[in-house]
């Protein structure tokens, strides 16, 4: 028999500020409250879980809470240039000719593209990906969904997860 088991509580939520830029397209700063759904789809392991619920919060609790009232910053996005002067981020839009310098402290640099939603659902499930408690052997799949506003978001697969 098959499960999908699912997480979505008040502890997989962060509120952050973010902006997103392509060579066409730009959205300012601005803000949202994010939520998470983890879902975790497999048989009963030899404990009778898919997984304890408690692996899953003590994976992405901790990068959930690292994120929450800090501005992101995409590091791998090619339309931007980031520096630091100080105790501060600078970074710049050459072709909008726009610069932000923000407290380093206010903000968290992340290894992404974009700060789209489809990027930050991405970026989850790698890091679930890299978790022992994820691949053990009767997980088939997992699905991170990252809400911005509720009934708006994106869903990322991981599957298979033993790879």
């Amino acid at each position: 028999m098959s499960y999908n088991l699912f997480l979505n509580r008040d502890y997989l939520t962060f509120s952050c500020a973010h902006f997103v830029i392509g060579e066409n397209f730009y959205e300012p700063l601005h803000g949202h409250n994010y939520k998470i759904l983890i879902n975790v789809y497999g048989t009963q392991g030899k404990d009778n879980m898919v997984i304890n619920f408690h692996d899953i919060k003590k994976i992405l609790k901790p990068f959930v809470d690292s994120l929450d009232h800090y501005v992101l910053i995409p590091t791998k996005n090619k339309h931007i240039k980031i520096r630091e002067k100080g105790d501060q981020i600078i970074i710049n839009i050459p072709h909008l000719h726009k610069e932000y310098e923000l407290p380093k402290a206010d903000t968290i640099l992340l290894p992404i593209e974009n700060t789209t939603v489809e990027e930050m659902s991405r970026y989850f499930v790698k890091l679930l990906a890299n978790n022992e408690e994820i691949k053990r052997e009767n997980i088939s799949q997992v699905t991170v969904t990252v809400y911005e506003y509720e009934g708006q978001g994106v869903t990322t697969e991981l599957f298979p997860v033993h790879e």
